[in-house]
């Protein structure tokens, strides 16, 4: 097995991957696109990867789904989306891109293809470009202008891109009827980050949900949206804490029984100037269903069920004080899922997991719950004995001390680390163990004990 390569987390056979695009559900399957060099394992030359699953974990891989027009000066077939148009028809939206004046930041394009045969080939029309800049008219210049979401509501379809205008970063709202002619409606909101990309927009329950990536943890705004579609912000979170670090560019799809479900691409920039690990860059996250707190309006996170068909090997502690020191927990591995409860009522102690960890502890990822100071804690400083890699912390600012409990999920993978916090809180973090002894786990308790409610584990298998 290829080092640090995640066995239950999506990725292509080899080479680059980065953002997931595309995601449908067509015929009983789940098509996951995303961008994809086919010849090498650096971003460039950018097409659509696609695989299928009918379960949401196991994936079969299929042949290239779009590729660069270069006979229509097309380098890079940006990210962008997938629906079912009115006649049942699969289409892509996507961003095309060349050189000179068809330059990413001020020449992209939006264009579209169609597939005759359930979504194993695509056509690209010939009145592509279905949408360029000069829908904006003279008054409004958008740059980095990318990444088409579109959607159904009512009798007209709605699409928002993300792009840039007047420094700052921004969502635009646009519609059509037929998803050939589209007119420009009005920015839907705009921040104080330079760029916002991968705007996601869909609605829960009475709210409406806007998703975006501003080169930075990425966001969430719920808000509410009228007849007029103007969005009002109501509340503001993170949908994770990760960043470059950890995650990246999330698009959503509502699956057949109504849940809404998020993917993200889990860049590869931790591994810095490291040498040890090649032929393959980018990581999916695991799917994550996004709900709606019913008393705060903000944005709930959790693993999909299904991912329960990899655990086996379970592992339990009960209820358990754990005092001052280190504890080993009864399970091992670089592919595990932990899911444990802690009673904070009265706590100001820092505890923690310790994975990843060779017997003599030179290699060792930490996750600190710091209660006193307010923080989660991703701590890779001995992540890895490769040279060149990342090793600062990945800090979530999360204030506990008012809290009863913790609950905390726990996936690690080979070279991945994703926590689920109150389903509240996410921070995925990438980091890359070199030594095949690296599979201890541990429970760390600094300070006064702390109550552990109950502990569940599991190794999983890969897909």
């Amino acid at each position: 097995m290829t080092l640090g390569k995640p066995i239950y987390h999506f990725t292509p056979p080899a080479n680059w991957m980065n953002d997931p695009n595309g995601l449908v559900v067509h015929e009983g399957q789940y098509h996951l696109f995303y961008q994809y060099n086919p010849y090498g394992d650096q971003w460039g030359t950018i097409h659509w990867g696609h695989a299928v699953s009918t379960d949401l974990v196991h994936w079969q891989h299929l042949p290239v789904a779009l590729a660069p027009s270069t006979e229509l000066g097309e380098v890079h077939c940006y990210s962008g989306c997938a629906v079912i148009d009115d006649q049942g028809v699969p289409t892509l939206f996507y961003t095309s891109v060349g050189e000179g004046e068809r330059n990413a930041e001020t020449g992209a394009e939006q264009w579209m293809a169609t597939s005759p045969d359930g979504l194993r080939t695509w056509v690209k029309p010939e009145e592509n470009p279905v949408l360029t800049s000069d829908i904006h008219g003279k008054d409004l210049t958008v740059r980095d202008w990318r990444d088409p979401y579109v959607w159904k509501e009512g009798d007209r379809w709605l699409m928002v891109l993300g792009g840039s205008v007047q420094g700052k970063g921004c969502a635009l709202l646009y519609e059509s009827a037929n998803l050939r002619d589209w007119s420009f409606l009005h920015l839907l909101d705009t921040g104080e980050e330079s760029l916002w990309e991968c705007p996601n927009v869909f609605r829960l329950k009475d709210k409406w949900v806007l998703i975006y990536s501003p080169s930075d943890k990425v966001k969430y705004l719920v808000g509410s949206m009228g007849d007029d579609l103007q969005f009002v912000k109501e509340r503001e979170g993170f949908v994770d804490h990760g960043s470059w670090e950890g995650y990246y560019a999330p698009q959503s799809m509502l699956a057949p029984d109504g849940r809404r479900i998020l993917w993200g691409w889990l860049p590869d920039n931790a591994r810095g100037e490291m040498t040890e690990i090649q032929g393959w860059s980018g990581v999916q996250s695991i799917p994550r269903t996004v709900e709606l707190h019913p008393a705060k309006n903000t944005l709930i996170f959790k693993p999909v069920a299904e991912l329960q068909m990899l655990r086996e090997n379970p592992f339990e502690l009960p209820k358990t004080v754990l005092p001052q020191g280190e504890h080993e927990l009864g399970i091992q591995g670089k592919a595990v899922e932990i899911k444990a409860e802690f009673e904070l009522t009265g706590s100001e102690t820092l505890f923690g997991f310790e994975v990843f960890r060779s017997p003599d502890g030179k290699e060792q990822t930490t996750l600190k719950f710091d209660v006193s100071g307010g923080r989660i804690v991703l701590d890779r400083s001995r992540s890895s004995q490769a040279a060149g890699v990342h090793t600062w912390e990945l800090v979530a600012p999360y204030e506990m001390r008012h809290l009863d409990q913790l609950r905390v999920y726990l996936f690690i993978d080979h070279s991945i680390v994703e926590v689920f916090v109150n389903e509240e809180l996410c921070l995925t973090g990438r980091v890359y163990p070199l030594r095949e002894d690296s599979e201890g786990i541990r429970l760390f308790v600094q300070g006064p004990s702390v109550t552990m409610s109950s502990l569940s584990a599991w190794n999983l298998r890969g897909i």
